[in-house]
């Protein structure tokens, strides 16, 4: 009778993809081997079968499915062990259904393994922890697990342990019984030489993390100090440490704003950059496994912040703390970049990669950060033109904003509406209108929001709303399952081009960031208030994404969509990092030029409404869009709106597939020019418009 083990040789020895169906033999068959295999070295390809059957809902392969923790519990390789659970946990279903015996056979006599296996027993900690953050069991017998791990178990262990402790705190920091048994365990290891280092840099991670949890200054700047002190002698401790040198780097920084030290600031910045010009792979830590690796788009959250610190340094306003908001929430999406972890493999067609970012209460510092850009908002209404942000709504709106801290900060101030009893609002009027006008404004400000709401009429509502949306979905989420992996992607082709290196990098990420999170945003057609607010009985603006409705209706032409992209970047986080100008529209040209100082970038803007083909696109616009990166950096981006014909296409594009990195080299020249292209949709449809007659 042929023998489960060696069909999975064989599938493997002829590169064959191991399923099941492939083996070729009975469930029964399959079943009665399979905890053998599971303990043996073919562990990790009866591991593929496991994840492809639990992918295609084949229950009849259940029972050998079952078979598999308690035979990988008495798997005696690292490596074999570490395989199958990478190659299990491609399937989420798997991972589901499984994960409490996973979990319970990677447990079982964790103690004596410490002591016999120490880098099995490692490695089985590493997996259920994993099983843990991927929510695909309860933690209670990891959390459990940690209590019980010595502080004094042999090295190769001991070295292993604090990294999967610092990801502890980043997922369940707010759990007060497990999070003080962790911080209490990583204290002890910093007296151990096997794991001083990490344990420093877990606990520095670990402060960060509270300050930017933090809701007053005092609190920000002590936990900024100790950061500060764990991190840098982390670094001092060991030479290579860069990833420690570079987080003592952040808190510099911040902490030189309550000192309205811009010397500091700009010196903070340099060191960050030196960082990371000097050594890429501290990002990218090769000794760590994949799943807990940093995705490639982490590293453009850094760069946004060194350019935000130089900017800052440059012109440093009286009330310091104003800039200090965005650069304390620009540092909250780099932790949270470079912490996300993914439990769960994405190379799969049953769904999305799950990610993981660090369990963080910063609804209080997105607040801040939000109102310091409304603040920069009012004072530049020039750049709201076509939302009808007018200096008197401006006024209006700084006037409820301030109003509202005032109310805070002096409870026994009266409310706009009355005495500020609950009497005031006894049917949640204000809420309900809230809701219905200003749903984002609502999720960001909270309680403050009560107070704005009442202040404004409803058309200054709904354009506030539209100021929340576009702040709230320029920030870039470590977790978005759409732009990360897209940003990823990008990274990698235009990292093939010699001259993206240094500044030319750092400002262009930035740049292609911003639009791909533009492009994004603009596929949402369900927002009605993106293009300003009109007075009751007025029809409604004009919004360039939609098939013009009726004869003589206005039709969209390419200026729209410029007007529209360079309002989002003077208006978005980047709004004091960049000048953003339009180029020639009087000329018939609509483009957006992007200066970081010296570096120029031009995003060339066209309208087509014959294909949206990327090969017939770039054909036609390709190489007008690189001729003017000629007398700067070689990169430039070209965006096109799609005026195509929307009724036959049976839907739209989804934002991942709105856009590419290509090049182009004119005949005779020696450089690549690199285009990242992007298309926004127009000429569209209701979603209604797709359903069946």
């Amino acid at each position: 009778m042929p023998q489960l083990a060696d069909r999975l040789t064989e599938l493997a020895a002829d590169g064959q993809a191991i399923t099941f169906a492939a083996i070729g033999l009975t469930p029964d068959t399959v079943a009665n081997q399979a905890g053998d295999v599971a303990a043996g070295p073919f562990a990790p390809y009866l591991a593929e079968a496991v994840a492809d059957a639990y992918n295609r809902s084949d229950a009849q392969w259940q029972p050998a499915a079952s078979a598999f923790p308690q035979g990988l519990a008495a798997q005696p390789s690292v490596l074999h062990l570490t395989a199958s659970m990478d190659a299990l946990l491609h399937s989420h279903a798997a991972a589901k259904s499984l994960g409490k015996s996973l979990t319970t056979a990677l447990l079982d006599d964790l103690l004596g393994h410490i002591e016999r296996a120490p880098l099995l027993a490692a490695a089985r900690l590493e997996g259920a922890v994993r099983l843990a953050v991927a929510d695909a069991v309860t933690p209670f017998k990891v959390w459990q697990a940690l209590e019980d791990v010595p502080s004094d178990g042999p090295e190769d262990f001991l070295e292993r342990l604090p990294r999967l402790l610092g990801l502890t705190l980043d997922r369940w920091a707010d759990e007060d019984t497990i999070a003080d048994t962790v911080r209490a365990l990583l204290q002890q290891l910093v007296h151990d030489e096997a794991a001083d280092v990490d344990a420093m840099f877990e606990l520095g991670c670990d402060l960060l993390r509270r300050a930017l949890s933090s809701q007053d200054m005092g609190s920000i700047t002590t936990h900024l100090v100790q950061a500060r002190k764990q991190f840098e002698t982390a670094a001092q401790a060991e030479e290579a440490r860069d990833d420690a040198r570079t987080y003592a780097a952040v808190c510099d920084a911040l902490l030189a704003f309550g000192r309205h030290d811009a010397a500091a600031i700009d010196g903070a910045a340099d060191q960050i950059a030196n960082a990371l010009d000097q050594r890429e792979a501290w990002l990218h830590r090769t000794h760590q496994p994949t799943w807990l690796q940093p995705r490639r788009s982490a590293e453009i959250a850094w760069h946004r912040l060194i350019l935000q610190l130089r900017a800052a340094a440059t012109a440093l306003q009286e009330d310091a703390w104003l800039d200090a908001w965005e650069a304390l929430d620009t540092v909250l999406t780099a932790y949270s970049a470079a912490r996300t972890v993914c439990p769960l493999a994405n190379d799969t067609s049953q769904g999305l990669a799950l990610l993981v970012q660090p369990a963080i209460e910063d609804s209080f510092l997105r607040q801040q950060a939000f109102l310091a850009q409304l603040r920069h908002a009012t004072q530049a209404t020039g750049q709201h033109v076509a939302r009808s942000f007018d200096t008197a709504t401006a006024s209006a709106l700084l006037n409820a904003v301030d109003a509202a801290a005032q109310r805070e900060s002096d409870p026994a101030t009266p409310s706009a509406t009355g005495d500020g009893s609950d009497d005031d609002d006894p049917g949640g009027a204000v809420i309900a209108r809230l809701q219905r006008l200003a749903p984002t404004l609502l999720l960001l400000l909270r309680d403050r929001a009560l107070s704005i709401g009442r202040a404004l009429d409803d058309q200054q509502l709904l354009l506030l709303d539209g100021l929340a949306y576009d702040s709230d979905v320029a920030r870039l989420k470590a977790t978005d399952p759409l732009i990360v992996p897209k940003l990823d992607e990008l990274m990698t082709e235009l990292s093939a081009h010699p001259s993206f290196t240094g500044e030319v990098r750092r400002t262009f990420l930035a740049l292609v960031e911003q639009t791909l999170l533009f492009l994004k945003s603009r596929s949402d057609i369900t927002r009605t208030n993106l293009f300003g607010t009109t007075k009751k009985g007025a029809p409604p603006p004009f919004d360039y994404r939609r098939k013009p409705e009726g004869e003589g209706a206005r039709k969209p032409v390419e200026a729209d969509l410029q007007r529209d992209f360079h309002q989002w970047l003077q208006a978005g986080p980047l709004h004091n990092v960049v000048l953003v100008e339009p180029v020639d529209v009087g000329m018939g040209r609509a483009d957006v030029m992007a200066h970081f100082g010296a570096l120029r970038y031009l995003t060339e803007i066209k309208q087509d409404g014959s294909d949206n083909d990327h090969t017939y696109l770039e054909s036609r616009y390709l190489a007008q869009a690189a001729e003017y990166s000629n007398t700067n950096a070689p990169f430039g981006q070209l965006l096109v709106l799609d005026l195509t014909p929307k009724k036959d296409t049976q839907g739209n594009l989804r934002p991942d597939e709105l856009a590419w990195a290509t090049t182009h080299r004119p005949k005779g020249a020696t450089t690549d020019r690199a285009v990242v292209v992007g298309i926004v949709a127009g000429n569209r449809e209701t979603p209604s418009a797709f359903s069946r007659k």
